[in-house]
């Protein structure tokens, strides 16, 4: 139930964001802040997705980043759920390690 209106509440911010981003009243970007913290914050698809484009596309990382050094307490938290998660690759069996370059040591 709570999820359920927490979603609705979410949905009716992003599109009062949306209808009212081109007025000279500044409430179209909070509002659309406002709905798309709520829609990570009960919504593990959307955090995933979220995830996904911020691995895809740096503007919105660098962005959302920058959002979430500046915040702090329970938004701070929401947010951190969406950074991505990168993976060390695997290496072949003739690929050197990243500490052995080729120098020898004077031992």
């Amino acid at each position: 139930m709570i999820k359920g209106l927490s979603v609705f509440a979410a949905i009716i911010c992003i599109v009062l964001g949306l209808l009212t981003v081109w007025t000279p009243i500044p409430t179209g970007v909070p509002l659309l802040a406002l709905g798309t913290v709520l829609l990570i914050a009960t919504s593990r698809r959307f955090a995933k997705f979220v995830r996904r484009h911020r691995k895809n596309f740096t503007w919105l990382n660098q962005a959302l980043h920058w959002i979430e050094v500046r915040s702090s307490g329970r938004f701070k938290k929401i947010i951190r759920r969406t950074r991505p998660r990168y993976f060390k690759r695997q290496r072949g069996k003739g690929q050197p390690s990243p500490k052995d370059n080729g120098t020898k040591s004077a031992a």
